[in-house]
């Protein structure tokens, strides 16, 4: 299971680099004052606010650039609460269970409504999750929906901007393995090489959880808002996974590595998808403006 986590906090983290990292002075410089970026390929044209926002690059002015990054941000937009809340679940009161045990010596899951690893090894899913992670720097929570239909990805995610907002992040990989990164704000979407993410269907890679790997401590029953919960605990070298269930429902998974914490709480497992989804919406195509003689792309590291 930590490597599904991996694979889901991967991708928030690749969503970040835009708000992490603002390019400098004179990243792009335009040849006229009427817009210099034209129609794409498909005849879309560019949204006012990402020409407001690729018109700053050449700004002497950082806090007018800055101004213009935040108009990807959003306000407003609400990062789901927790069932479990944000902490480590307090387990102090909890009392070790007998539970069933499978011929590998571990719980016995097989009456699981929706086993999550073999929903995971399927063609066709949806994952929903809210993603907290604990460091001794920081503290970031992301909600995280990611489909799979065949050879087609699709994830959606809302990355906070400390102090600013939060940002919407779409990704898509399509038939050919193109992965495109998606801006709904700026109505805008980059195409990028997608061999980096043909381990997200390497079944192996992404069914090899910590259960699998890890050494099988204990079960404990675990209340939770008066509700009480089935807790299985794995030993994984320094690190401990515990996986919280409902009945037949996995709902939530907690890793702790010495100071760092990774929270995954489930809200929705299904081996269905959403076909729409999977279509490149009509929006600018950015590589026109990156591929143009008068973008400098050196100049953004």
């Amino acid at each position: 299971m930590k490597r599904i986590i991996s694979i889901i906090f991967a991708v928030a983290l690749i969503s970040s680099f835009t708000a992490c990292k603002p390019l400098p002075e004179g990243s792009f410089k335009e040849e006229s004052t009427t817009s210099a970026y034209g129609v794409d390929s498909n005849g879309e044209t560019v949204s006012p606010e990402l020409e407001e926002f690729l018109n700053s690059f050449d700004s002497t002015d950082p806090a007018q650039f800055e101004q213009q990054f935040e108009q990807m941000l959003e306000e407003e937009v609400e990062i789901p609460e927790m069932e479990f809340g944000d902490e480590l679940i307090d387990d102090s009161n909890s009392s070790k269970v007998e539970v069933d045990l499978n011929d590998e010596g571990k719980p016995d899951h097989s009456d699981l409504e929706l086993d999550f690893s073999d929903i995971l090894n399927s063609e066709e899913y949806t994952i929903d999750v809210v993603l907290m992670t604990k460091t001794a720097d920081e503290e970031v929570k992301i909600p995280v929906v990611a489909m799979r239909k065949g050879n087609q990805a699709y994830f959606e995610m809302v990355a906070p901007v400390e102090g600013k907002g939060s940002m919407r992040i779409n990704m898509l990989i399509t038939e050919d393995g193109t992965l495109y990164f998606i801006l709904p704000a700026m109505k805008a979407y980059m195409p990028m090489p997608g061999e980096s993410m043909n381990d997200l269907f390497n079944t192996d890679y992404v069914t090899e959880d910590a259960a699998s790997n890890g050494t099988y401590v204990e079960s404990r029953e675990v209340t939770v808002n008066g509700k009480t919960y089935v807790c299985d605990i794995y030993q994984e070298g320094e690190n401990v996974i515990k996986y919280y269930y409902d009945n037949n429902e996995l709902r939530r998974i907690e890793t702790v590595s010495g100071e760092d914490i990774i929270i995954m709480e489930i809200n929705e497992i299904s081996k269905k998808s959403d076909a729409s989804k999977f279509k490149l919406p009509k929006y600018f195509d950015l590589s026109t403006v990156i591929n143009s003689s008068n973008f400098d792309i050196n100049s953004m590291y």
